[in-house]
């Protein structure tokens, strides 16, 4: 895995981070990454495991990632102030955020109607998945999911109270900020513990 935090994180503002969040992974000397169309990448003269792009950067398919998708997790992660995974699209982030943790309850509240689809299609992989409001008591939810602001109303939520609830549950904060992505709103300062934005 690739070192994601730059230097610059804290340091400067998020214009500057947004540019030059990336300039360590630089291994040419183009100002801008060149768009990489490969789907298979070289293995390095000494082994198979060793770098083959850069003295800290191994690549074999492009499914797995690319030289640009690193460049943009790095500024993501900067940007937001934590690790960043670039997806096809916003749904498919929410869903490999549920199938990562598997929850068993999830608190939901007003939210885009695709991610109410996209937890209907983890109930039918998960049989006996139940799903309760967002207001509703946290006893045995293991991942309360915030829409803030909510598409498409705008109302913004109080994400630092809902992260104490989550906690005090035992339960994960999973905000989806895409309305307002930094320097708007930053979830994890206020408690998030996974953020999911949408570029669609």
């Amino acid at each position: 895995m690739v070192e994601i935090k730059n230097p610059l994180y804290n340091a400067v503002a998020p214009s500057t981070q947004s540019i030059h969040a990336d300039s360590h992974l630089r291994v040419t000397s183009d100002v801008t990454a060149p768009i990489s169309v490969s789907t298979t990448f070289e293995y390095a003269k000494t082994s198979v495991d060793a770098c083959n792009y850069g003295p800290d950067q191994r690549y074999v398919y492009s499914r797995e990632g690319t030289p640009v998708l690193t460049k943009v997790e790095a500024t993501l992660s900067t940007l937001c102030e934590g690790h960043a995974v670039v997806y096809g699209s916003g749904l498919t982030a929410a869903y490999a955020v549920l199938i990562e943790h598997r929850p068993k309850k999830i608190a939901l509240g007003d939210c885009y109607f695709g991610i109410r689809e996209v937890v209907k299609q983890y109930q039918r992989l998960v049989p006996g998945v139940q799903v309760v409001g967002l207001e509703c008591s946290y006893e045995k939810v293991d991942m309360v999911w915030l829409e803030s602001p909510i598409n498409p109303t705008g109302e913004v939520k109080d994400i630092g109270s809902y992260a104490l609830r989550a906690h005090a549950a035992g339960a994960i904060l999973v905000v989806d900020a895409t309305l307002a992505p930094p320097p708007l709103s930053y979830p994890f300062r206020q408690g998030a513990d996974i953020v999911v934005h949408s570029a669609t």
